[in-house]
């Protein structure tokens, strides 16, 4: 049986040592996010570090980021209809969560699954929020379900600060890793870090409908 926990330990641990780490590439900047990756630690593939800023409350982003049921309906590349499942729930800041995705490129990506431990840790002295998640197993998710296939994230995580203190300002530092199964490797290195410049212009938007 997997330990739920450790898993959760382990995964935080690496995140933040991606976090202070050097020796990042400049990718791409567009529209208020920056992106710069490097080769991962953990798996055959590249890590990719964006950082960006909003005029809005940490505790929005991180509402917004760790509710899947909100999740589900302003993040563009899960459906908006059981796209992110809890599969089992080991606290009030630790799940295991089912996520799908849509096809992408008018099809010529099909769908994908993945299982993972999805957490949440509050830094010490209000000094942040941590949202992270990593492949795990799950008995009710054993096997790759027909239509999808089976995708791995490797310790991931979003970063979400207040900006000099001001509670209204956020600064956000994403760590992306993902095994899609996708060849050749050179269709993975451009088609996912797009996947974060449209989760940030989907964050932007349903903050702005939220005005």
């Amino acid at each position: 049986m997997t330990d739920y926990k450790a898993v959760a330990a382990d995964t935080l641990n690496i995140v933040e040592k991606y976090i202070d780490s050097d020796g990042w590439k400049q990718w791409k900047q567009s529209n208020g996010l920056t992106m710069v990756y490097k080769e991962s630690s953990d798996f055959d593939g590249r890590v990719y570090k964006s950082s960006f800023e909003l005029d809005v409350s940490p505790d929005v982003i991180v509402d917004l980021v760790w509710d899947i049921n909100k999740r589900e309906k302003w993040q563009s590349c899960v459906p908006s209809n059981g796209g992110l499942e809890c599969v089992e729930r080991i606290n009030k800041d630790l799940i295991v969560l089912r996520s799908v995705s849509v096809p992408q490129m008018k099809g010529l990506i099909g769908s994908r699954d993945f299982i993972d431990v999805y957490g949440r840790h509050v830094f010490p002295d209000n000094r942040g929020t941590v949202i992270y998640w990593r492949n795990t197993t799950h008995t009710m998710y054993s096997n790759s379900i027909k239509g999808y296939v089976r995708g791995h994230n490797y310790p991931s995580a979003i970063f979400v600060y207040s900006v000099d203190g001001n509670p209204n300002k956020t600064r956000g530092i994403n760590i992306f890793q993902i095994d899609g199964h996708l060849r050749p490797r050179i269709i993975t290195d451009k088609f996912l870090p797009n996947l974060q410049f449209d989760m940030f212009a989907d964050l932007k938007k349903v903050l702005k409908d939220m005005i």
